[in-house]
Protein backbone atom coordinates (compact mmCIF):
# COMPACT_ATOMS: atom_id res chain seq x y z
CA UNK A 1 0.00 0.00 0.00
CA UNK A 2 2.84 2.20 0.79
CA UNK A 3 4.56 1.43 -2.51
CA UNK A 4 1.34 2.10 -4.11
CA UNK A 5 0.30 5.52 -2.29
CA UNK A 6 4.25 6.85 -3.34
CA UNK A 7 4.05 6.04 -7.08
CA UNK A 8 0.67 7.84 -6.97
CA UNK A 9 1.89 11.16 -5.56
CA UNK A 10 5.13 10.54 -7.81
CA UNK A 11 2.59 10.79 -11.02
CA UNK A 12 0.52 13.46 -8.96
CA UNK A 13 3.40 15.52 -8.41
CA UNK A 14 5.27 15.03 -12.04
CA UNK A 15 1.59 15.33 -13.46
CA UNK A 16 2.34 17.09 -16.63
CA UNK A 17 5.01 14.48 -17.66
CA UNK A 18 2.94 12.06 -16.67
CA UNK A 19 -0.17 13.15 -18.85
CA UNK A 20 1.95 13.64 -21.59
CA UNK A 21 3.27 9.80 -21.35
CA UNK A 22 -0.16 8.47 -20.90
CA UNK A 23 -1.31 10.55 -23.85
CA UNK A 24 1.62 9.49 -26.09
CA UNK A 25 1.04 5.88 -25.32
CA UNK A 26 -3.21 7.01 -25.72
CA UNK A 27 -2.08 7.63 -29.78
CA UNK A 28 0.09 4.82 -30.30
CA UNK A 29 -2.57 2.10 -28.92
CA UNK A 30 -5.15 3.71 -30.22
CA UNK A 31 -3.02 4.12 -33.85
CA UNK A 32 -2.28 0.43 -33.57
CA UNK A 33 -5.47 -0.92 -32.75
CA UNK A 34 -7.09 1.16 -35.55
CA UNK A 35 -4.66 0.07 -37.84
CA UNK A 36 -5.14 -3.83 -37.47
CA UNK A 37 -8.91 -3.13 -37.44
CA UNK A 38 -8.84 -1.79 -40.73
CA UNK A 39 -6.62 -4.41 -41.66
CA UNK A 40 -9.40 -7.14 -40.42
CA UNK A 41 -12.27 -5.47 -41.70
CA UNK A 42 -10.41 -5.25 -45.12
CA UNK A 43 -9.35 -8.72 -45.46
CA UNK A 44 -13.40 -9.76 -43.58
CA UNK A 45 -15.02 -7.50 -45.98
CA UNK A 46 -13.46 -8.93 -49.10
CA UNK A 47 -14.68 -12.67 -47.30
CA UNK A 48 -17.72 -11.84 -47.14
CA UNK A 49 -18.22 -10.19 -50.41
CA UNK A 50 -17.30 -13.82 -51.53
CA UNK A 51 -18.84 -15.70 -49.64
CA UNK A 52 -22.66 -13.72 -50.29
CA UNK A 53 -22.49 -14.22 -53.63
CA UNK A 54 -21.08 -17.97 -53.77
CA UNK A 55 -22.09 -19.40 -50.42
CA UNK A 56 -19.60 -21.08 -48.44
CA UNK A 57 -20.59 -24.30 -50.46
CA UNK A 58 -21.44 -24.80 -53.67
CA UNK A 59 -23.00 -28.28 -54.97
CA UNK A 60 -23.05 -29.34 -58.44
CA UNK A 61 -23.71 -32.82 -60.46
CA UNK A 62 -20.23 -34.21 -61.94
CA UNK A 63 -19.50 -34.32 -65.21
CA UNK A 64 -19.83 -37.39 -67.48
CA UNK A 65 -16.37 -38.27 -66.69
CA UNK A 66 -16.25 -37.73 -63.41
CA UNK A 67 -19.37 -40.26 -62.81
CA UNK A 68 -17.72 -43.09 -64.74
CA UNK A 69 -14.54 -42.70 -63.17
CA UNK A 70 -16.55 -43.42 -59.92
CA UNK A 71 -18.63 -46.31 -60.75
CA UNK A 72 -17.26 -49.10 -58.82
CA UNK A 73 -16.16 -52.50 -60.87
CA UNK A 74 -17.65 -54.42 -58.42
CA UNK A 75 -19.95 -55.03 -56.38
CA UNK A 76 -19.67 -56.21 -52.39
CA UNK A 77 -21.10 -56.03 -49.04
CA UNK A 78 -21.60 -52.02 -48.52
CA UNK A 79 -19.47 -50.01 -45.89
CA UNK A 80 -21.97 -49.54 -42.80
CA UNK A 81 -19.46 -46.59 -41.35
CA UNK A 82 -21.03 -43.90 -39.33
CA UNK A 83 -20.37 -40.70 -41.30
CA UNK A 84 -21.30 -37.09 -39.81
CA UNK A 85 -24.38 -36.39 -41.65
CA UNK A 86 -27.49 -37.83 -41.13
CA UNK A 87 -28.61 -40.64 -43.40
CA UNK A 88 -31.22 -39.28 -45.88
CA UNK A 89 -34.38 -41.98 -47.06
CA UNK A 90 -32.92 -44.80 -49.00
CA UNK A 91 -35.49 -44.47 -51.86
CA UNK A 92 -35.09 -41.09 -52.66
CA UNK A 93 -31.14 -41.99 -53.22
CA UNK A 94 -31.79 -44.77 -55.13
CA UNK A 95 -34.09 -43.08 -57.58
CA UNK A 96 -31.47 -39.88 -57.72
CA UNK A 97 -29.08 -42.55 -59.11
CA UNK A 98 -31.60 -44.27 -61.73
CA UNK A 99 -32.84 -40.50 -62.49
CA UNK A 100 -29.31 -39.50 -63.30
CA UNK A 101 -27.99 -42.45 -65.43
CA UNK A 102 -30.32 -40.71 -68.75
CA UNK A 103 -28.53 -37.17 -68.32
CA UNK A 104 -24.21 -37.81 -68.17
CA UNK A 105 -24.02 -35.98 -71.77
CA UNK A 106 -24.08 -32.15 -72.29
CA UNK A 107 -23.76 -29.66 -69.44
CA UNK A 108 -25.20 -31.76 -66.17
CA UNK A 109 -27.94 -29.68 -64.06
CA UNK A 110 -29.39 -30.62 -61.13
CA UNK A 111 -33.02 -31.85 -61.00
CA UNK A 112 -36.27 -31.16 -58.74
CA UNK A 113 -34.94 -34.49 -57.52
CA UNK A 114 -31.22 -34.15 -57.41
CA UNK A 115 -32.67 -30.80 -55.34
CA UNK A 116 -35.34 -32.38 -52.77
CA UNK A 117 -32.24 -34.90 -51.86
CA UNK A 118 -29.65 -32.02 -51.22
CA UNK A 119 -32.40 -30.50 -48.76
CA UNK A 120 -32.78 -33.46 -46.94
CA UNK A 121 -29.43 -34.03 -46.68
CA UNK A 122 -28.83 -30.21 -45.47
CA UNK A 123 -31.98 -30.56 -43.11
CA UNK A 124 -29.41 -33.41 -40.96
CA UNK A 125 -26.65 -31.06 -40.61
CA UNK A 126 -27.00 -28.52 -37.97
CA UNK A 127 -24.17 -26.09 -39.07
CA UNK A 128 -26.50 -25.32 -42.20
CA UNK A 129 -28.31 -22.26 -41.79
CA UNK A 130 -29.75 -22.03 -45.68
CA UNK A 131 -29.28 -23.04 -49.02
CA UNK A 132 -30.65 -21.83 -52.32
CA UNK A 133 -30.80 -23.05 -55.80
CA UNK A 134 -28.74 -21.04 -58.85
CA UNK A 135 -29.15 -21.51 -62.47
CA UNK A 136 -26.80 -20.24 -64.94
CA UNK A 137 -27.20 -18.79 -68.46
CA UNK A 138 -25.41 -17.31 -70.99
CA UNK A 139 -25.46 -15.76 -74.90
CA UNK A 140 -26.63 -13.13 -76.32
CA UNK A 141 -28.55 -9.72 -75.29
CA UNK A 142 -29.94 -7.02 -77.66
CA UNK A 143 -32.17 -4.75 -78.28
CA UNK A 144 -33.30 -3.17 -81.62
CA UNK A 145 -29.61 -1.12 -82.05
CA UNK A 146 -27.10 -2.67 -79.77
CA UNK A 147 -26.25 -6.40 -78.44
CA UNK A 148 -23.90 -7.77 -76.52
CA UNK A 149 -22.44 -10.82 -74.81
CA UNK A 150 -23.94 -11.50 -71.37
CA UNK A 151 -23.72 -13.82 -68.41
CA UNK A 152 -26.59 -13.93 -65.72
CA UNK A 153 -27.56 -15.81 -63.07
CA UNK A 154 -31.04 -16.70 -61.95
CA UNK A 155 -31.89 -16.53 -58.02
CA UNK A 156 -34.64 -17.79 -55.81
CA UNK A 157 -33.80 -15.21 -53.22
CA UNK A 158 -34.99 -11.83 -53.95
CA UNK A 159 -31.93 -10.20 -55.23
CA UNK A 160 -31.51 -6.45 -53.51
CA UNK A 161 -28.15 -5.31 -53.00
CA UNK A 162 -26.54 -3.15 -55.01
CA UNK A 163 -29.45 -1.85 -57.07
CA UNK A 164 -29.17 2.17 -57.61
CA UNK A 165 -32.15 2.31 -60.01
CA UNK A 166 -35.10 1.07 -60.69
CA UNK A 167 -36.71 -2.42 -59.17
CA UNK A 168 -34.86 -5.35 -58.00
CA UNK A 169 -35.29 -8.85 -58.76
CA UNK A 170 -37.75 -10.98 -56.81
CA UNK A 171 -38.29 -14.20 -56.89
CA UNK A 172 -41.32 -14.95 -59.55
CA UNK A 173 -40.44 -11.52 -60.96
CA UNK A 174 -40.57 -11.86 -64.83
CA UNK A 175 -37.90 -8.80 -65.63
CA UNK A 176 -34.42 -8.49 -65.66
CA UNK A 177 -31.37 -6.34 -63.61
CA UNK A 178 -28.46 -5.45 -65.71
CA UNK A 179 -25.15 -4.48 -64.57
CA UNK A 180 -24.59 -0.99 -64.76
CA UNK A 181 -22.38 -1.02 -67.76
CA UNK A 182 -24.48 -3.33 -69.61
CA UNK A 183 -27.35 -1.32 -69.03
CA UNK A 184 -25.31 1.40 -70.48
CA UNK A 185 -24.17 -0.11 -73.40
CA UNK A 186 -28.13 -1.22 -74.21
CA UNK A 187 -28.53 2.18 -73.87
CA UNK A 188 -31.92 1.32 -71.96
CA UNK A 189 -34.80 3.51 -70.78
CA UNK A 190 -36.98 1.53 -67.98
CA UNK A 191 -39.37 4.13 -68.65
CA UNK A 192 -40.45 4.02 -72.35
CA UNK A 193 -38.78 1.21 -73.76
CA UNK A 194 -37.64 -1.40 -71.12
CA UNK A 195 -37.30 -4.66 -73.39
CA UNK A 196 -34.32 -6.68 -74.67
CA UNK A 197 -33.79 -9.89 -76.52
CA UNK A 198 -32.27 -12.39 -75.15
CA UNK A 199 -30.81 -15.79 -76.98
CA UNK A 200 -29.51 -18.30 -74.49
CA UNK A 201 -28.42 -22.01 -73.88
CA UNK A 202 -29.33 -23.37 -70.24
CA UNK A 203 -27.90 -26.83 -69.87
CA UNK A 204 -28.95 -29.06 -73.04
CA UNK A 205 -32.14 -27.87 -73.90
CA UNK A 206 -30.47 -26.12 -77.02
CA UNK A 207 -31.27 -22.75 -78.23
CA UNK A 208 -33.69 -20.61 -76.19
CA UNK A 209 -34.62 -16.96 -77.00
CA UNK A 210 -37.08 -14.80 -75.44
CA UNK A 211 -38.08 -10.90 -74.71
CA UNK A 212 -37.51 -9.77 -71.05
CA UNK A 213 -38.66 -6.76 -69.24
CA UNK A 214 -35.79 -4.67 -67.73
CA UNK A 215 -36.63 -3.13 -64.10
CA UNK A 216 -33.40 -1.47 -63.56
CA UNK A 217 -29.78 -2.19 -63.39
CA UNK A 218 -27.13 -2.37 -60.48
CA UNK A 219 -23.87 -1.03 -59.44
CA UNK A 220 -21.68 -3.97 -58.21
CA UNK A 221 -18.48 -1.75 -57.99
CA UNK A 222 -16.68 -3.81 -60.43
CA UNK A 223 -16.72 -2.22 -63.99
CA UNK A 224 -15.53 -6.01 -65.77
CA UNK A 225 -18.17 -7.72 -63.78
CA UNK A 226 -20.88 -5.07 -64.51
CA UNK A 227 -20.57 -5.19 -68.58
CA UNK A 228 -22.23 -8.08 -68.75
CA UNK A 229 -24.34 -9.07 -65.97
CA UNK A 230 -28.00 -10.16 -65.82
CA UNK A 231 -30.02 -11.02 -62.87
CA UNK A 232 -33.33 -12.96 -63.25
CA UNK A 233 -35.64 -14.93 -60.87
CA UNK A 234 -34.88 -18.62 -61.28
CA UNK A 235 -38.48 -19.72 -61.10
CA UNK A 236 -39.54 -16.85 -63.76
CA UNK A 237 -36.72 -18.08 -66.25
CA UNK A 238 -37.82 -21.93 -66.05
CA UNK A 239 -41.50 -21.41 -66.68
CA UNK A 240 -40.67 -18.34 -69.42
CA UNK A 241 -38.69 -21.06 -71.55
CA UNK A 242 -40.87 -23.95 -70.45
CA UNK A 243 -38.48 -25.78 -68.72
CA UNK A 244 -38.44 -28.33 -65.66
CA UNK A 245 -37.71 -27.20 -62.45
CA UNK A 246 -33.17 -27.31 -62.38
CA UNK A 247 -30.33 -25.54 -61.18
CA UNK A 248 -26.96 -25.22 -62.23
CA UNK A 249 -25.65 -25.65 -58.53
CA UNK A 250 -26.86 -24.92 -54.83
CA UNK A 251 -25.47 -22.57 -52.73
CA UNK A 252 -25.23 -23.40 -48.49
CA UNK A 253 -24.79 -20.87 -46.25
CA UNK A 254 -23.41 -22.10 -42.60
CA UNK A 255 -23.79 -20.70 -39.36
CA UNK A 256 -20.29 -20.02 -38.57
CA UNK A 257 -17.33 -19.48 -41.45
CA UNK A 258 -15.41 -21.63 -39.36
CA UNK A 259 -17.48 -24.73 -40.11
CA UNK A 260 -16.63 -25.15 -44.07
CA UNK A 261 -14.46 -27.47 -44.11
CA UNK A 262 -15.52 -30.01 -41.55
CA UNK A 263 -19.27 -29.57 -43.78
CA UNK A 264 -17.55 -30.10 -47.05
CA UNK A 265 -15.77 -33.25 -45.70
CA UNK A 266 -18.81 -34.52 -44.40
CA UNK A 267 -21.04 -33.88 -47.57
CA UNK A 268 -17.85 -34.92 -49.60
CA UNK A 269 -18.00 -38.52 -47.68
CA UNK A 270 -21.39 -38.81 -47.18
CA UNK A 271 -21.57 -38.64 -51.58
CA UNK A 272 -18.93 -40.71 -51.78
CA UNK A 273 -20.36 -43.66 -49.39
CA UNK A 274 -24.02 -43.53 -51.05
CA UNK A 275 -22.42 -43.01 -54.69
CA UNK A 276 -24.49 -39.90 -55.52
CA UNK A 277 -23.40 -38.05 -58.23
CA UNK A 278 -23.14 -34.81 -56.86
CA UNK A 279 -19.69 -32.62 -56.32
CA UNK A 280 -18.70 -29.63 -53.75
CA UNK A 281 -16.75 -26.56 -53.70
CA UNK A 282 -15.63 -24.20 -51.38
CA UNK A 283 -16.04 -20.23 -51.82
CA UNK A 284 -12.37 -20.55 -51.86
CA UNK A 285 -12.17 -22.88 -54.79
CA UNK A 286 -14.79 -21.03 -56.83
CA UNK A 287 -12.68 -18.19 -56.01
CA UNK A 288 -8.83 -18.63 -56.78
CA UNK A 289 -8.22 -15.29 -56.79
CA UNK A 290 -9.02 -14.90 -53.43
CA UNK A 291 -5.60 -16.80 -52.12
CA UNK A 292 -3.78 -14.29 -54.59
CA UNK A 293 -5.55 -10.99 -52.96
CA UNK A 294 -5.40 -12.03 -49.81
CA UNK A 295 -2.00 -13.06 -49.96
CA UNK A 296 -0.74 -9.67 -51.23
CA UNK A 297 -2.99 -8.14 -49.00
CA UNK A 298 -1.22 -9.13 -45.88
CA UNK A 299 2.28 -9.05 -47.38
CA UNK A 300 1.70 -5.49 -47.70
CA UNK A 301 -0.11 -5.39 -44.46
CA UNK A 302 2.47 -7.20 -42.50
CA UNK A 303 4.91 -4.73 -43.96
CA UNK A 304 3.46 -1.89 -42.98
CA UNK A 305 2.57 -3.35 -39.20
CA UNK A 306 6.44 -3.68 -39.30
CA UNK A 307 7.33 -0.10 -40.23
CA UNK A 308 4.49 0.69 -37.51
CA UNK A 309 5.57 -1.18 -34.74
CA UNK A 310 9.05 -0.21 -35.00
CA UNK A 311 8.30 3.64 -34.96
CA UNK A 312 5.77 2.83 -31.65
CA UNK A 313 8.43 1.09 -30.30
CA UNK A 314 11.27 3.33 -30.82
CA UNK A 315 9.14 6.47 -30.00
CA UNK A 316 7.66 5.03 -26.56
CA UNK A 317 11.09 3.71 -25.12
CA UNK A 318 12.99 6.85 -25.54
CA UNK A 319 10.31 9.38 -24.62
CA UNK A 320 9.11 6.90 -21.52
CA UNK A 321 13.21 6.10 -20.88
CA UNK A 322 14.45 10.15 -21.01
CA UNK A 323 11.58 10.93 -18.49
CA UNK A 324 12.59 8.46 -15.79
CA UNK A 325 16.23 9.45 -16.21
CA UNK A 326 15.70 13.19 -15.80
CA UNK A 327 14.68 11.34 -12.39
CA UNK A 328 17.48 9.39 -11.27
CA UNK A 329 18.30 12.24 -8.67
CA UNK A 330 15.32 12.11 -7.16
CA UNK A 331 15.52 8.36 -6.95
CA UNK A 332 19.16 9.00 -5.19
CA UNK A 333 17.61 11.13 -2.75
CA UNK A 334 14.57 8.37 -2.21
CA UNK A 335 17.11 5.84 -1.02
CA UNK A 336 19.45 8.91 0.98
CA UNK A 337 16.43 9.35 3.26
CA UNK A 338 16.13 5.46 3.70
CA UNK A 339 13.81 3.95 0.98
CA UNK A 340 15.58 0.77 0.23
CA UNK A 341 17.13 0.28 -3.54
CA UNK A 342 14.62 -3.00 -4.15
CA UNK A 343 12.00 -0.58 -3.08
CA UNK A 344 12.96 2.17 -5.11
CA UNK A 345 12.72 -0.56 -8.71
CA UNK A 346 9.17 -1.60 -7.99
CA UNK A 347 7.99 1.91 -7.29
CA UNK A 348 9.58 2.65 -10.83
CA UNK A 349 7.80 -0.82 -12.42
CA UNK A 350 4.40 -0.10 -10.58
CA UNK A 351 4.78 3.60 -11.99
CA UNK A 352 5.49 2.64 -16.05
CA UNK A 353 2.42 0.09 -15.68
CA UNK A 354 -0.12 2.55 -14.30
CA UNK A 355 0.66 4.99 -16.91
CA UNK A 356 0.83 2.34 -19.55
CA UNK A 357 -2.68 0.60 -18.58
CA UNK A 358 -4.19 4.56 -18.30
CA UNK A 359 -2.50 5.35 -21.68
CA UNK A 360 -3.69 1.69 -22.87
CA UNK A 361 -7.09 2.33 -21.45
CA UNK A 362 -7.19 5.94 -23.31
CA UNK A 363 -5.85 4.22 -26.67
CA UNK A 364 -9.02 1.50 -26.59
CA UNK A 365 -11.53 4.38 -25.69
CA UNK A 366 -10.27 6.45 -28.23
CA UNK A 367 -10.07 3.94 -31.00
CA UNK A 368 -13.78 3.29 -30.22
CA UNK A 369 -14.63 6.32 -30.84
CA UNK A 370 -12.64 6.94 -34.17
CA UNK A 371 -14.87 3.66 -35.15
CA UNK A 372 -18.04 5.03 -33.80
CA UNK A 373 -17.26 8.47 -35.68
CA UNK A 374 -16.33 7.14 -39.25
CA UNK A 375 -19.85 5.72 -39.02
CA UNK A 376 -21.44 8.76 -37.65
CA UNK A 377 -20.53 11.28 -40.56
CA UNK A 378 -20.58 8.14 -43.12
CA UNK A 379 -16.95 8.22 -44.23
CA UNK A 380 -16.37 5.99 -46.93
CA UNK A 381 -13.38 4.90 -49.19
CA UNK A 382 -12.71 3.31 -52.77
CA UNK A 383 -10.90 -0.18 -53.00
CA UNK A 384 -8.32 -0.03 -55.88
CA UNK A 385 -10.45 -1.63 -59.10
CA UNK A 386 -13.52 -0.21 -57.84
CA UNK A 387 -15.91 2.36 -58.82
CA UNK A 388 -17.80 2.68 -56.07
CA UNK A 389 -17.18 3.51 -52.35
CA UNK A 390 -17.39 1.73 -49.39
CA UNK A 391 -18.11 2.65 -45.52
CA UNK A 392 -14.80 2.66 -44.02
CA UNK A 393 -15.34 0.76 -40.64
CA UNK A 394 -12.66 -0.71 -38.06
CA UNK A 395 -13.06 -4.63 -37.23
CA UNK A 396 -11.77 -4.14 -33.69
CA UNK A 397 -11.44 -7.81 -32.23
CA UNK A 398 -10.50 -9.08 -28.97
CA UNK A 399 -7.60 -10.17 -30.63
CA UNK A 400 -6.52 -7.74 -32.02
CA UNK A 401 -6.80 -5.78 -28.77
CA UNK A 402 -5.18 -8.12 -26.41
CA UNK A 403 -2.54 -8.43 -29.29
CA UNK A 404 -1.26 -4.61 -29.91
CA UNK A 405 -2.11 -3.27 -26.19
CA UNK A 406 0.15 -6.30 -24.62
CA UNK A 407 2.94 -5.03 -27.64
CA UNK A 408 1.97 -1.32 -25.63
CA UNK A 409 2.41 -2.71 -22.28
CA UNK A 410 6.13 -4.31 -22.86
CA UNK A 411 7.05 -1.84 -24.74
CA UNK A 412 6.66 0.68 -21.46
CA UNK A 413 8.27 -1.96 -19.10
CA UNK A 414 11.33 -2.19 -21.58
CA UNK A 415 11.01 1.06 -21.63
CA UNK A 416 12.27 1.23 -17.55
CA UNK A 417 15.25 -1.24 -18.16
CA UNK A 418 17.83 1.49 -18.61
CA UNK A 419 16.75 3.39 -15.58
CA UNK A 420 16.94 0.51 -13.56
CA UNK A 421 20.41 -0.77 -15.05
CA UNK A 422 21.79 3.21 -13.91
CA UNK A 423 19.78 2.81 -10.11
CA UNK A 424 21.59 -0.54 -9.43
CA UNK A 425 25.13 0.61 -10.98
CA UNK A 426 25.42 3.58 -9.04
CA UNK A 427 25.54 4.59 -5.32
CA UNK A 428 23.41 6.47 -3.79
CA UNK A 429 25.53 10.05 -3.86
CA UNK A 430 26.18 9.04 -7.49
CA UNK A 431 22.22 8.77 -8.38
CA UNK A 432 21.56 11.99 -6.45
CA UNK A 433 24.32 14.08 -8.14
CA UNK A 434 23.66 12.20 -11.52
CA UNK A 435 23.67 14.20 -14.45
CA UNK A 436 23.82 11.79 -17.58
Amino acid sequence: MFLLKSVWDNILFHAKRSFLSVLLITIASSAMLLYRGFVEYSEQGLALSFISNSGHIQVSMKSAAEQSAAEPQSTGTGNTANTDVNTANTDTITNTNSGNSDRNTGTALLSARDMETLRSIYADMPVVKSSDAVLNFQGIIGTDTDTAVFWGAGYDAPQRLGATDGTPVFAGDQSLVLGKELFETLKLNTAQDPFVDLMSSIGDSGLLTGSFAVSGWLDTGTPQNDAGLVIASRSALLDFFELKDSASYMRIYLHKDTDMPAAQAALDSYFAEHQLPYQTQNWKERNPSWEQISGLFRNQSSFISIILYILIFTALTQSLSASFMERIGEFGTMEAIGVKRSSVIQMLVLEVCLISLAGIIGGIVLAQLGNSLTETWNITMTPPGYTRAYPLSFYITLPAILTTQFFIFLTGIISVLHPMYTICKHSTVQLIHYNG
